[in-house]
């Protein structure tokens, strides 16, 4: 059995073959092949099994796209005369790795987010890294590929990820976020494969609010239109907390980061309000009655007054009363 990767269809175990992986019900994940060999890298994006909308996936990716990639990475950092190992460094600080974690890096590209990984989570820690083209994956693969660095790819789609439940430490994707196929479903799937107290980073293409309808916005979105995107944060899961919403490289890409929580931000329902209407959040929200006329709103405001109570006591007085006549 393999304890890495699981089913990213039907989240249960897979089975290793020479082939590649297999799940209970005989789908194959086969692995990429390498110098004319089975590498051990899986691909989930193809399989066995007719699905269409992932089996079309590398159909906008040609050979020429790492060249692109590369090229465009060059320009963007050079245009807004950022440094970008120092850039990158400061994306994965905003993880808070520990030596060991084990970190996930889901729509990898070229890898550029690796090397300062590499250097907090140490020999003893683990990167995962995927992407939608096995293209990618393998640009990544041999840039990196060494026997003393524990570092495992796989080809997948990032709404669909092939990992258990809280099975990483922290996961980050920078650049791409905007094309993919389901952007909530991908913000949700890195929440899920990461534990209770981790941290999730994220960010693409989309320029300040602010700087949108001005001479330099116009300008940046004439060059990209893909600048001209909003955050995606409410896609946010409920349990996410310590949320920061950033803007670098000029203002023009978001940057989102939170910290898993397994309850969500915390509110006491029940501190009574001071006032005339009284009561909690709790009452006034689950608590609210079909409508009363005017005259006997007037009525109990008027009498609450006399008695110096709150309206809410006022009413689970009454409410109480009737109760116990019944």
């Amino acid at each position: 059995m393999n304890n890495i990767f699981i089913c990213p269809r039907t989240h249960k175990d897979l089975f290793k073959q020479k082939e590649g992986l297999n799940n209970a019900e005989g789908i194959l994940y086969p692995y990429l092949i390498i110098d004319n060999q089975y590498s051990r890298i899986p691909n989930f994006v193809n399989s066995s099994i007719d699905d269409s909308s992932l089996a079309s996936a590398e159909d906008y990716i040609d050979d020429s796209s790492v060249d692109k990639y590369r090229n465009f990475v060059s320009w963007l950092f050079e245009t807004f005369n950022e440094d970008e190992t120092e850039f990158r460094k400061s994306l994965v600080n905003r993880l808070k790795l520990s030596p060991g974690d084990k970190v996930l890096v889901t729509g990898c590209g070229l890898g550029d987010d690796i090397p300062p990984i590499l250097d907090q989570i140490g020999l003893l820690g683990e990167v995962h890294v995927n992407d939608l083209s096995s293209k990618m994956v393998l640009s990544t693969y041999h840039r990196f590929h060494r026997t003393d660095i524990n570092i495992l790819y796989s080809v997948c789609d990032a709404g669909c990820l092939p990992y258990r439940d809280d099975f990483f430490d922290a996961a980050i994707h920078f650049g791409g976020i905007n094309l993919f196929s389901d952007i909530e479903q991908s913000i949700l799937e890195m929440e899920r494969v990461v534990k209770v107290g981790g941290k999730v980073v994220f960010g693409d293409e989309g320029i300040a609010p602010w700087l949108k309808k001005t001479e330099y916005g116009l300008i940046a979105i004439n060059n990209n239109n893909l600048w001209a995107l909003e955050s995606p944060i409410e896609f946010l899961p409920r349990n996410a907390v310590n949320v920061n919403l950033t803007w670098v490289l000029g203002n023009c890409f978001y940057l989102i980061d939170f910290e898993i929580s397994n309850v969500g931000p915390y509110m006491n329902l029940d501190v009574k309000h001071k006032g005339s209407r009284g009561g909690t959040m709790r009452t006034r929200y689950y608590g609210q009655l079909e409508g009363v006329s005017a005259q006997s709103k007037d009525f109990v405001l008027r009498d609450a007054k006399k008695k110096k109570i709150s309206v809410h006591e006022w009413l689970e007085n009454f409410i109480t009363k009737v109760k116990d006549i019944k």
